[in-house]
């Protein structure tokens, strides 16, 4: 990359690194190339400060329906941007930027699956949507292969979702994988945050406590972890449950688990809930990568975690990294492998130590340089 300092337009709806993985990922890489780059984030909800970044307060003229909010905020940062920066970066779904950082599956991916009549009756049911049109049509304008336009996935597993609906996009996608900041206390702190956060939820100095994170708590398999929780009915064992869902549409039926559950919402400093925890569990149903497993083991906390075929991020993790579960909604599953790390403290202690180790190898600095190559690429 030449020393040359560029003009950078950032687009996300949701500047807020407590947002969700997509929006903490580009929290963080927008800080790092605001000390490369002139950068400028163009915003609807902007919650972060920073020296470094010029904001841009987009309007919002109401928040539902969604799709029309959508098409807006396309429309006035192609308006806000277009001819007056290098290059255009979109966390978003737009018609207009030059790079594209993608976070969640198309929302082709429903068609291109779909076979035979089950296809036809899908297509049907989107030409009656106005809502389904015009994310389908946002999607195939941002997906058009232009010779100043690349796109960045952030892990394999979406990759290969892109590729499956949009075959064309072959050779111009890049892989930048989320990074952390790795920020750790010494065993004194640690000691202090447990002792504080225990006593405050009325959690027993020596029980057994999993750390479940996620915004849409369903999605993130929280109803199987309930479900096994209630098979194992241990009083010894809690469970914390952090980020944005509704707690009551969370059916517990056992008194020990409801009494041992504590829904404590979103948290603004996560370094400080980690050490609070005995494992962190991630049954989830979909995600792109999983930021949450790889934040929990930079920690040194060991985690269970859905598999490959779920999970983004664990293609790069091997058993002796964290338990991976095959079946993220085999609630028997959970149950066997929450009984192991409660009972094994040594297995968990060298899951925890193997998974520390790999968390070291993964940073924003990585991110950053992929995602500056591919600046390079269309400059």
């Amino acid at each position: 990359m030449s020393s040359e300092r560029l003009k950078v337009a950032i687009l996300i709806r949701n500047y807020n690194a407590s947002g969700g993985g997509a929006e903490r990922y580009c929290v963080e890489l927008t800080e790092k190339l605001s000390k490369i780059h002139e950068v400028h984030v163009f915003s609807q909800n902007i919650t972060e400060k920073s020296n470094n970044v010029i904001f841009h307060k987009m309007p919002q003229y109401f928040k539902r329906p969604r799709y029309l909010n959508q098409l807006l905020f396309s429309r006035f940062t192609k308006k806000a941007t277009q001819g007056k920066f290098d290059i255009v970066h979109s966390h978003d779904m737009v018609t207009h930027a030059n790079i594209y950082t993608i976070h969640v599956p198309c929302v082709r991916t429903k068609w291109t699956q779909s076979k035979g009549l089950k296809k036809i009756l899908r297509w049907i049911n989107t030409l009656l949507s106005p809502r389904k049109m015009a994310y389908l049509w946002l999607e195939n304008k941002q997906m058009q292969v232009l010779s100043n336009r690349h796109f960045i996935s952030v892990s394999e597993y979406l990759s290969r979702n892109i590729l499956e609906s949009y075959p064309r996009l072959n050779k111009h996608i890049t892989i930048a994988h989320p990074g952390i900041n790795i920020k750790t206390f010494d065993d004194k702190k640690i000691t202090q945050l447990r002792q504080k956060f225990r006593k405050n939820h009325n959690i027993p100095e020596l029980a057994f406590v999993l750390l479940f994170v996620a915004h849409g708590f369903k999605r993130k398999g929280l109803p199987a972890i309930i479900k096994a929780l209630e098979i194992l009915n241990n009083k010894n064992i809690h469970i914390v449950v952090a980020g944005s869902g509704n707690p009551k549409e969370i059916q517990i039926n056992s008194p020990t688990v409801q009494k041992n559950t504590h829904f404590i919402g979103v948290v603004k400093n996560m370094h400080e809930l980690y050490p609070v925890a005995d494992a962190l569990i991630h049954p989830t149903l979909g995600d792109t990568y999983g930021m949450v497993a790889l934040e929990a083991m930079s920690h040194k906390l060991p985690v269970i975690v859905s598999s490959a075929k779920y999970c983004g991020f664990s293609e790069h993790l091997d058993s002796n990294e964290a338990i991976i579960l095959n079946n993220p909604t085999n609630s028997q599953e959970i149950l066997i492998n929450i009984q192991t790390l409660n009972n094994q403290l040594e297995l968990r202690n060298k899951i925890s130590e193997s998974g520390f180790k790999k968390s070291q190898t993964i940073n924003w600095g990585n991110t950053t340089n992929q995602t500056l190559n591919t600046y390079k690429k269309i400059l």
